[in-house]
Formats: C-alpha cells, structure tokens, sequence
C-alpha cells in the first residue's frame, strides 16, 4: 500500500513509519505493482512503445509519462504526478530520479543512456555474483555488460548475493577493487541505492571472494 503522511511524506505500508498515523490512500498493492512494471519498461526498455520522448540521460516529462500510461492502460485514468512521485520516492531500492518535471530510471537499462551525470562511487570495493561456471570466465576475461548496456555491481557481499540468487542458488561473488580501477581512470556511478555503474571491468581489477565468506550471507531455503 502507498500513503501520503501530510506531516512526513510519502510512505509504503498501512501506517507511517515515523508518527505511525494512517496517511492519505493512494495505491493499493496491486496498482503499486502494476504501474512499477510498467514504469520499469518505459524508462528501462521501450518509450517508444508508450510515444515517450527521452533525451540521451534517460529523462522524460512526467507529464508526458502520465498521459502515455492513462491512455495505453486500462485502469490508469486517476494518475496524476504525486502518484509517480510517491512511487519514486519509496522505491526500496532507488530505481527512479525525480528532477524538474522529468524522471528518469538510474539503471537497469537495455537502451542506450548516458549515465555520467550520476554521482560517482565513494566506496572502494565492489561485489558481482556468478555462477561456478561464469566464474573463471570472467575473472580471466573481465566483466562486460550483457543483458543491459552497463556492468551493474553491488557495495556489499550482501545485497551481490541478494542479486545473484535470482539466478542461482548458491552465487560466487567476485570483488573488484574499485579504489585502484578509479585511480586508472575508471568512472563508476552510483546509480541506486546499492547498485553501481560502469562501462567494464577489466580482469586485474577481479578476484574471487573466499566462498566461506559468501557463506555468511547465503540463505538456504529448507
């Protein structure tokens, strides 16, 4: 459920989290999912499908968003702009910018966007889940973007192994070691709220993560 506090803001949940007052309605659970797969896809993936217009940094009118949606989706005729707002603003994991009337997503993109006016990374160290078989792969040849334009790494052990069981039960995490790939001259971008950006790895900067570390994090499903 999606609320609006009129004293703290915008929250998920039936009350909010600070005075834990019930808020202002403003999605159900069903309608929150609905319209995050569908903004997922617009600003991921296809605009053009939705007649979005957006620029190189993966920006579009907010307003332009709205229309598109309410007219190519039943069920949308109620959606305004504190709707998208409140959607973004709670995103648990920081898929969305808000910025003069434009949103844009900050990654995940399988279209050409130009990351670089995102922050840049302040941490030093940087995690990616593989699989045994993908492992000496890359560790040898590097990380290149596959499925989406960017290598996508995580902050922590933690949120890589998170990442990695999508795919896999038991993900190895390689680390890369940001400190010395910055130093070379490697920009990478803080882009969510654990998810980091850059164009690729190159394997001197890879290694493996002792597999009792990872074990730490692993959660085996009984």
């Amino acid at each position: 459920m999606l609320h609006e506090c009129e004293e703290h803001g915008y929250y998920r949940g039936e009350t909010c989290p600070i005075c834990n007052n019930n808020g202002k309605f403003l999605m159900n659970e069903r309608e929150l999912s609905s319209l995050s797969r569908i903004m997922a896809g617009a600003l991921r993936h296809f605009p053009e499908k939705l007649g979005l217009m957006m620029d190189g940094k993966g920006w579009v009118d907010i307003s332009s968003l709205i229309e598109a949606i309410g007219t190519s989706r039943s069920g949308f005729n109620w959606l305004r702009v504190h709707h998208i707002e409140a959607l973004a603003e709670t995103d648990p994991r920081g898929r969305y910018q808000i910025d003069g009337g434009m949103i844009r997503a900050t990654y995940g993109h399988t279209i050409d966007v130009d990351p670089s006016d995102l922050p840049l990374a302040e941490i030093d160290e940087f995690f990616y889940p593989v699989t045994e078989e993908e492992a000496d792969i890359v560790v040898e040849g590097g990380l290149h973007p596959t499925d989406r334009k960017k290598v996508h790494l995580s902050g922590s052990i933690e949120k890589a192994v998170e990442a990695g069981r999508v795919r896999t039960e038991d993900p190895l995490i390689l680390k890369i070691d940001g400190k010395k790939a910055k130093k070379d001259g490697l920009n990478i971008y803080h882009a969510g709220t654990d998810v980091y950006l850059t164009d690729e790895i190159d394997p001197k900067y890879i290694s493996k993560v002792d597999e009792k570390e990872i074990k730490k994090f692993l959660k085996k499903d009984k």
